[in-house]
């Protein structure tokens, strides 16, 4: 039988964002130096 598992889930290394244009997935690492834990007011894309 599964057992739940205890430890805390990691954050992503990455975020990822769909392009306007092309339609195709965009990964973007984070840099290492920004916080994990962000508001959620959302980002803005460009659409040069």
């Amino acid at each position: 039988m599964a057992k739940a598992s205890e430890k805390p889930l990691q954050p992503n290394p990455f975020r990822t964002y769909r392009d306007p244009k092309t339609g195709l997935w965009v990964v973007v690492p984070i840099p290492e130096t920004e916080s994990h834990f962000h508001s959620s007011d959302g980002q803005k894309i460009s659409t040069d």
